[in-house]
């Protein structure tokens, strides 16, 4: 019989590439349903978004400006305490504007702290990460 550990484990690594998918969906509904109601993101270079609802504004002010955005993330360590699972890993973004141009590629690293819901499930009630834009791969 599986452990809870390893039930958690997956069920966050599952919430993980549901995230991935809603984000090359742009399916903002989907990402605002796995965040908490407090949740807290820092993305680099802005001020903390706040809040299930300021998630929700900081997508419909992002995904217009690109026609395409292709995430990646891999976990190297998630930890669970209780109620509470931190991860941390790396993330990539391949963004494409709506305006034309070279794919804009962004690598980085990113910690997520998760918090168990009363139904069991898993929502992202902090993130972080330091993704910045990367030299376009040259061709081969």
């Amino acid at each position: 019989m599986p452990s809870i550990q390893h039930d958690d484990r997956q069920a966050i690594q599952e919430l993980t590439e549901n995230w991935v998918a809603a984000v090359k969906k742009k399916d903002i509904a989907s990402l605002t349903n796995m965040v908490t109601e407090d949740a807290v993101f820092l993305p680099p270079g802005l001020p903390p978004v706040r809040g299930k609802q300021a998630v929700e504004a900081m997508y419909r002010r992002f995904f217009p400006q690109f026609s395409s955005v292709e995430q990646t993330a891999k976990l190297e360590e998630v930890e669970i305490a209780g109620d509470w699972a931190f991860t941390w890993g790396t993330e990539s973004f391949v963004l494409v504007a709506q305006a034309g141009g070279a794919p804009i590629h962004m690598q980085g690293k990113g910690m997520t702290i998760l918090r168990r819901q009363s139904d069991g499930s898993w929502k992202f009630a902090r993130g972080i990460n330091n993704t910045s834009a990367q030299p376009a791969p040259q061709p081969r």
